[in-house]
């Protein structure tokens, strides 16, 4: 009989649909498809056409759309931790170590990503965050500062511009550089003051007395020698030969 069960599943009748409902079926199918594939054309071909056609304003006044901004926000973040989560934090603890990246943030990152006192640069799109401003994760610090990110102005520090020890520094003075003032960042990147100079003793002018009285150790009787003879004394003549013969 047609349309009679012709077995069960799980306790419920299915039967084989008939052959025009089969046909039917295959033809949406198929007509959603062919949509599909038109529509993706469209969409292809639109964006390319419009890529050459330079209508899309560049330029850093302009900035991006929410749904661009958006997008390329959550691309980045997802993209960076994903790859940061496999790395293994060393201890960040060490004072040394946490002003020795607030040096090296002063020196390399402070231009852009400002400090304490004085907010990014804005001449960038987007604009760079304000990395003092907020606790970061160590890891994901590393990560950017070490690899940098494409399509964008911030470069790569790692291997032939930093180490990876000083990049370690670097994120371990940003995992608390919120709670630090202007002055109490000064302090830490700035060079000591040099230790006053001392003013030298200045050396007497007497002369060193010795044990004898004497003025600079003179000897008397040495003084007595060096005498000068008495420019005075006539020489005293030759005596006369004898002429007695």
């Amino acid at each position: 009989m047609p349309g009679a069960p012709v077995g069960f599943d799980h306790g419920f009748a299915y039967h084989w649909p008939k052959q025009q409902d089969r046909e039917t079926f295959v033809k949406a199918i198929t007509r959603f498809l062919k949509t599909a594939l038109v529509l993706a054309v469209i969409v292809i071909g639109g964006a390319i056409a419009y890529a050459y056609s330079g209508y899309y304003d560049v330029s850093v006044g302009t900035g991006h759309n929410a749904v661009t901004h958006w997008y390329l926000s959550t691309l980045r973040y997802n993209s960076i931790k994903r790859r940061a989560d496999e790395l293994e934090v060393p201890p960040l603890d060490a004072e040394e170590m946490i002003r020795a990246g607030a040096v090296s943030y002063d020196q390399g990152c402070a231009g852009c990503h400002g400090r304490p006192g004085r907010e990014p640069s804005d001449s960038f799109d987007p604009r760079p965050p304000a990395l003092t401003r907020h606790a970061h994760d160590p890891a994901y610090t590393f990560w950017v500062v070490r690899n940098g990110i494409k399509m964008s102005a911030m470069p790569a520090r790692g291997e032939d511009r930093m180490s990876d020890e000083q990049v370690w520094e670097v994120a371990a003075f940003l995992q608390d550089a919120s709670r630090l003032t202007e002055g109490e960042y000064r302090q830490m990147v700035e060079p000591p003051p040099p230790p006053p100079e001392v003013e030298p003793v200045p050396e007497s002018d007497e002369a060193e007395v010795t044990e004898d009285g004497d003025e600079d150790g003179d000897d008397p009787e040495a003084a007595n020698d060096a005498q000068p003879t008495d420019p005075d004394q006539d020489e005293q003549p030759p005596a006369d030969e004898d002429t007695d013969g």
